[in-house]
This record gives C-alpha cells, sequence and structure tokens, in this order.
C-alpha cells in the first residue's frame, strides 16, 4: 500500500507539473501573439500615415508634372511605404489578411505611380524606363531569382522604375493589367518593360540590354564622377 500511494503522488505531481507547463506556456504564447497584433496595429498605422502623405505628394506631383523634386519626393513615399510591408510580411508571412490587404493597396499605389511617370515621359520629355514585373510567392522558384536580379540590377544602376505585383491580389485594376498583357500563372515570372512583354526568367545581362542600363551608367558617371568617386 505504501508503494501505491508513492506512486499516485508521482503521477499526481508530474500532471501538477504538466498543467502548470500548460499554462506557463499558453500564457507566453498568448503574451507573443498580443504583441505581434500590436505591432501589425502599429504598422498599420504607420502605413495608413505614410498612405496619406502619398496622396498629398501626388496631388502635388501631378500639379507640378514636370517638376524633379515632386516627381523624387513621391517615389521616395512609395517605397517608404514598399519597405513597410516586406518587413510586415517577414514578420507575419504572405498569407496573413493583414498583409493582403495592405498590399493590394499598396499595388494600387504603385499602378498610380506608374500612371504618372507615363505622362511624364509622355508630356516632359523625360526617358525613364518602366518595369511591371508580375510574380507569386506561391511555388515559383524562377519568381524568387527574377526578383534577387531586378533588386541587385537596381542597386548598381538605379535608372528605372521597378512596380513589383503579386499574381495573387485580386483588385479590378491589377486584373485588368493582365489582361492587357495577357499574364497568366504559368507564365510567371512576367516583365514588362516599356510596354514589351517579357515571360519567363531573364537574365541580368538581358536586362542590362533592354533597358541600356550600361550607357545610362557611363554617363551619369560623366555628369556626376562626385557619386562614384
Amino acid at each position: 500500500m505504501k508503494t501505491h500511494k508513492i506512486n499516485v503522488s508521482r503521477y499526481m505531481l508530474a500532471f501538477a507539473l504538466t498543467i502548470i507547463v500548460f499554462l506557463i506556456g499558453y500564457f507566453v504564447g498568448n503574451t507573443i501573439s498580443n504583441i505581434k497584433l500590436d505591432n501589425l496595429s502599429y504598422l498599420e498605422q504607420d502605413i495608413r500615415v505614410d498612405s496619406l502623405s502619398n496622396e498629398l505628394v501626388f496631388a502635388l506631383a501631378q500639379a507640378e508634372l514636370c517638376n524633379d523634386i515632386s516627381s523624387s519626393s513621391y517615389t521616395k513615399e512609395l517605397a517608404d511605404i514598399g519597405k513597410r510591408l516586406v518587413y510586415m510580411e517577414s514578420l507575419y508571412g504572405y498569407n496573413s489578411q493583414e498583409v493582403i490587404r495592405l498590399k493590394n493597396y499598396y499595388s494600387l499605389l504603385q499602378i498610380r505611380h506608374w500612371m504618372l511617370f507615363t505622362e511624364m515621359n509622355k508630356k516632359c520629355g523625360y526617358n525613364t524606363s518602366l518595369v511591371l514585373y508580375f510574380y507569386t510567392n506561391y511555388g515559383c522558384n524562377d519568381c524568387t531569382d527574377q526578383g534577387l536580379v531586378l533588386t541587385n540590377i537596381y542597386r548598381s544602376r538605379p535608372f528605372f522604375n521597378i512596380y513589383s505585383f503579386e499574381y495573387a491580389i485580386n483588385n479590378s485594376a491589377t486584373n485588368y493589367l493582365q489582361t492587357v498583357y495577357n499574364i497568366s500563372k504559368d507564365r510567371l515570372p512576367t516583365l514588362v518593360i516599356n510596354g514589351d512583354v517579357y515571360y519567363g526568367f531573364q537574365s541580368k545581362d538581358v536586362l542590362n540590354d533592354r533597358l541600356n542600363l550600361n550607357k545610362l551608367l557611363a554617363d551619369d558617371k560623366l555628369k556626376h564622377p562626385e557619386k562614384y568617386s
């Protein structure tokens, strides 16, 4: 009987420890979830503030269509929002409903920026190359590679604008672009460079050639040698 009592005590102790560990795990997990939700709420608020700022800069850029300062400010505003969304994706994943919703809105901001620069090229004598990049985060290794190539090229030769669109994002504006350029999931990644469509992965050499980046880099070095010293 004594042995039986000792075994029962051990089981009760083990059960109690299990409950304690479970409660601690639940408390820690719940705390982390709440912190993530708070962070997400703050990020959403920041992006909404940035978006309002973007709205105002867009209005100024339209009023001063051929003003380099206005267009540069508008581009910077858009880039800042993009960086915040990338950060949100890294924290909460591609499938987060909040990320998808904000990414959808960001796609519309990009289309508006693309339309503005298309008009500037026509009316202001600019020659900025515009690249629409359609990709997916779901089962497309070439899309990942294409994104890295575009990012690396832009870092060394920032003489063009990139607009990135997740194929899975569903709104009438992005759907319209996909229809116009005959883009489908099996053709991803797809690049639209100054209106010309390129299906599948495009190498660094091809992009340098299509965008004439080596010449643009050489010209920029002559105009602004201080940047390369």
